[in-house]
C-alpha cells in the first residue's frame, strides 16, 4: 500500500489519503453525502440533476435503483485509468456494498453515493437529497478499469472528459 495523493474536502474541512492498494484498487476514507442524479426524483433535490456523467443504454444511471458512488475530479485524474463504470465498493459500520462509479462530483466534496447506496449501507438517504453520513467513515474502494457488476448488469467503462 502506497500513498497516491491528499485531497481535502472543502465543503467538510477535512483531508483523505487516497491509497494505491498495488492488487489494482485504489481507497480512502470520507463522508458520504447522497447523490439522487439520474433518479425519478431528481428534482426534488435542490442541487439534483437529471443526468450522470456515467450512461447506460444511451441513458443516465438511476441513483435510486443503483448502488454506485461519485467521486472528485483530482481523484480520477490521479488514478490514470478509466474509472467511470469500473467496480466500486463502500463500507460503513462494516457493512460492504457492492457498486458501480457512476458519476463525477464536485470538487468541493470528497464523498457522495447514490440514494440506493445508502440505502443499502443502512444509512439515511431521503428523495430531497438530504441525507447520508456526516462523518469521514465510509471507506470507498474502486477498481479502474475493471466493469462494475451490480444486481447482475455489467457496466461499461467510458473516459471522463
Amino acid at each position: 500500500m502506497k500513498e497516491l495523493i491528499t485531497i481535502k474536502s472543502k465543503g467538510e474541512g477535512y483531508t483523505a489519503t487516497v491509497w494505491d492498494l498495488e492488487d489494482g484498487s485504489y481507497e480512502y476514507t470520507g463522508d458520504m453525502d447522497n447523490d439522487v442524479d439520474g433518479s425519478e426524483f431528481w428534482h426534488k433535490d435542490p442541487y439534483g440533476q437529471a443526468d450522470t456523467t456515467l450512461q447506460f443504454n444511451g441513458r443516465p444511471i438511476d441513483a435510486g435503483r443503483v448502488a454506485g458512488i461519485v467521486l472528485p475530479p483530482p481523484v480520477i485524474k490521479a488514478v490514470g485509468p478509466i474509472v467511470l463504470g469500473c467496480r466500486a465498493t463502500a463500507t460503513w459500520r462494516g457493512n460492504t456494498v457492492e457498486g458501480v462509479v457512476f458519476d463525477v462530483g464536485p470538487r468541493t466534496k470528497l464523498g457522495e453515493g447514490s440514494y440506493a447506496m445508502l440505502k443499502k449501507l443502512g444509512a439515511p438517504a431521503y428523495e430531497n437529497g438530504n441525507g447520508g453520513i456526516d462523518e469521514a467513515e465510509v471507506v470507498y474502494r474502486f477498481w479502474p478499469g475493471v466493469p462494475a457488476v451490480v444486481d447482475g448488469v455489467t457496466y461499461v467503462l467510458q473516459s471522463y472528459k
